[in-house]
Order: C-alpha cells, then sequence, then structure tokens
C-alpha cells in the first residue's frame, strides 16, 4: 500500500490523491451526472395490464368479438385474475377464488364486443 498516509500506529488517515479517468472530477460535477429526471416514470406512462411473463395462465374464453379473455394466477400465485384482451379489462379477485374468476371470465367473453 503505497502512498496512504498512516499515524503512529500504522491505521491509514488519509488516502493518496486519485488517478485516473475521473481525477478531475469535483463533487459538482457528480451531483449534476446523477441528477435523477422523473419525467418518464411509470404514473406518466400506461401500465400493461396484461398477464406478465412468469404469471400461471389458466383457462381461456373467447369472446363475441373474438378475442381471447384469459384468467391467471400472479407469478406469486397470491391474486387469481382475469384479463379481456379485446377492451383491456382486468379484474383481481384475490387468493383462492380462482372459480369465481373463471365465472366472472365466462360471463364477460359472453358479454364483450370488442373487437
Amino acid at each position: 500500500m503505497t502512498g496512504y498516509t498512516t499515524d503512529a500506529d500504522g491505521r491509514i488517515v488519509a488516502a493518496p490523491s486519485h488517478e485516473g479517468p475521473l481525477s478531475g472530477v469535483t463533487a459538482a460535477d457528480l451531483d449534476d451526472a446523477l441528477a435523477l429526471d422523473f419525467s418518464n416514470d411509470a404514473l406518466s406512462e400506461r401500465v400493461s395490464m396484461k398477464p406478465e411473463r412468469g404469471d400461471a395462465p389458466g383457462k381461456q374464453y373467447r369472446t363475441v368479438g373474438g378475442n381471447l379473455v384469459t384468467t391467471a394466477k400472479t407469478a406469486e400465485g397470491e391474486v387469481a385474475f382475469w384479463y379481456c384482451y379485446g377492451c383491456g379489462t382486468r379484474d383481481e379477485i384475490g387468493y383462492g377464488w380462482d372459480d369465481v374468476a373463471r365465472e366472472r371470465a365466462q360471463k364477460h367473453a359472453a358479454d364483450c364486443r370488442a373487437v
């Protein structure tokens, strides 16, 4: 370990000056580089409600308009839900309500006319 300043007991009290590509960077430069811009966060964008990768798909029903209504469970297996690919409706039922999710999905498939 060269360039370190030590005290009488051998403990390091100061590190050597920084050398390399970032040696001229000041604290103000780092603050400017790390400034976060939240103008494009998820709250300003439309978030997809479709089943995600890892979700466990269940039964699928065909709507009157020809689209699919899919029942699924979240990847964690905690929430049963159904999603209509025609109108984009998603209904989360809750844990252990798979039968209710299937019934609601089937009813929605019979009523949905989205093309």
